[in-house]
Parts: C-alpha cells; sequence; structure tokens
C-alpha cells in the first residue's frame, strides 16, 4: 500500500479546520507473486543437494566442470559464466545467498514483474561473471553477483520513486545504501584474510543491476480512477515497447564486451 498527500480539486474551498498533518490516502501498488524468485531458490537448492550428496572427488569434478574457469571459457566453454551462477560450495555460502534472494528477490520481482526481475536477475548476474572473469583469474561460483544486480535495482527503484513512496520510501533507501556499503566493506577486509570473495564478481553484479534498473525499471506514477475505492491508481508508465530494446541493447554490449575479453 502506497500513502498519497492528495491536493484539493479546482474549486474546491480548502477545510478551515485541517487536522493536522498532510491528508493521505492508501493506494494499492499493482504488484505480482514473487515466483520466479521462489522457482530460482528451488534450483539453487536442488543444485546443492546433488552436488552435497556426491563424494569429495565427484564434487571436485562438478565444480571443475560447471564453475567459472578462466582457461576453459576461453576454451569456448561461455556457459561457465552462467551455470557458475547456480552453485555453492558450502551451506553457509547457500544460506546467505539463497536469504538475500528470498528477501530482495521479492521485493524486485513484485515491483518490476517477472520478465524484468528475470532479465536484471540474468544479465546482472552474468555482468558479475564477466566482470569476475576480466578481473579475477581464480574459479569462483555463486549467485552474489546477480543478488547484487537485484539489490542495486531496487535502491534505484526507491530513488527513481522516492516522492512516490515518501518517507518510508527515503528510509528504506538509506537502509539499503548502508547495507550495500557494508557488504562491499566486507568483501574489500576478505581479501586480507584466508576468506576470499569475489569482490568484481559482486560489482559487476551491482552496476549492471542498476543500469539496467535505470532503464528498464517500472516508471509508477498515480492517476485518478473513478472506479477505484480511493479515486486513484498507481500505473506503470515504461511499457514492454518502451523498455525492451535497452534489454537487448545491454545484452548486445555484454556478448561485444566478452568477445573483446577473450580475444584481447
Amino acid at each position: 500500500m502506497y500513502r498519497y498527500e492528495r491536493p484539493p480539486s479546482p474549486g474546491q474551498t480548502p477545510d478551515p479546520t485541517p487536522l493536522p498533518g498532510p491528508r493521505r490516502l492508501a493506494v494499492r501498488m499493482p504488484v505480482v507473486e514473487p515466483r520466479v524468485t521462489y522457482a530460482l531458490l528451488g534450483v539453487i537448492v536442488l543444485i546443492y543437494l546433488y552436488f552435497f550428496s556426491r563424494s569429495t572427488p565427484q564434487q571436485i569434478e562438478f565444480l571443475n566442470d560447471w564453475a567459472k574457469v578462466n582457461e576453459q571459457i576461453r576454451d569456448g566453454e561461455y556457459y561457465r559464466l552462467i551455470s557458475s551462477m547456480f552453485l555453492h560450495l558450502n551451506l553457509m555460502h547457500l544460506v546467505f545467498n539463497g536469504y538475500a534472494l528470498y528477501v530482495i528477490g521479492r521485493d524486485v520481482e513484485g515491483l518490476f514483474g517477472h520478465v524484468r526481475f528475470a532479465l536484471i536477475y540474468f544479465l546482472g548476474g552474468l555482468s558479475g561473471a564477466l566482470a569476475s572473469f576480466v578481473f579475477t583469474d581464480a574459479p569462483s561460483v555463486g549467485a552474489s553477483g546477480a543478488i547484487f544486480a537485484i539489490f542495486g535495482a531496487e535502491m534505484v527503484y526507491f530513488y527513481q520513486h522516492r516522492k512516490l513512496h515518501g518517507e518510508m520510501g527515503r528510509r528504506h533507501l538509506q537502509q539499503l545504501i548502508l547495507l550495500m556499503v557494508l557488504n562491499l566493506a566486507l568483501g574489500l577486509f576478505a581479501t586480507r584474510t584466508d576468506f576470499r570473495i569475489d569482490n568484481a564478481g559482486h560489482i559487476g553484479g551491482l552496476v549492471g543491476g542498476v543500469v539496467l534498473a535505470w532503464f528498464i525499471g517500472p516508471a509508477y506514477n498515480v492517476t485518478h480512477d473513478p472506479t477505484a475505492a480511493s479515486g486513484l491508481r498507481v500505473i506503470d508508465e515504461n511499457p514492454v515497447q518502451r523498455w525492451a530494446l535497452p534489454s537487448v541493447l545491454y545484452a548486445a554490449v555484454l556478448l561485444i564486451t566478452l568477445v573483446y575479453a577473450i580475444t584481447a
């Protein structure tokens, strides 16, 4: 629900004794069920259960076959940029990423819709994998690049809709920024320890999510609707006809960047 301060209609005489504070009306946001988020969680968990059920040599072989390994990608195994997003090394890795996907994914998919959420998740995750390929020589796995992408998308949403959601939205945006700074700082600190975090993958995913959300994210606005209980309705002024092309262009840029990185 969204609180909206309704201005007086033209010609309406203002109330000579208004109540303290702004007049607000609750308007329902056009959100969807986060089915893609739940499907992704299910696939990630199933893959980890299969991985965990194998013997240690089989686990190593499984990772060698599907992880982001730069040498194998240069030899033409480009699928590793995607498959590595579904792998996790241990239970803590899975729980941390799974919980983040559950919390953030539900919000972003609910507001962005199934298709735009999937585009940001996979293209943003691919951005993270590509950044890891360029800047990190070590093999890597994990959904964190894609999760940073939807994290960035949520920050963009609340920045672009800071007037729509008012003080609540501004507080939520500040919390998101603080949490993002803490996560990036943790990644930088971890480089000085034995616990390795793929910072390039995180930052690449974050940048990809921010860019995608800025151009393909929803642009909600409030309009008058006499059929609604509140007299107001929230509509998305960024239809698919407008955001489809930026999605294709972004995917093309990723492809060109991958070709250049491999052949350079």
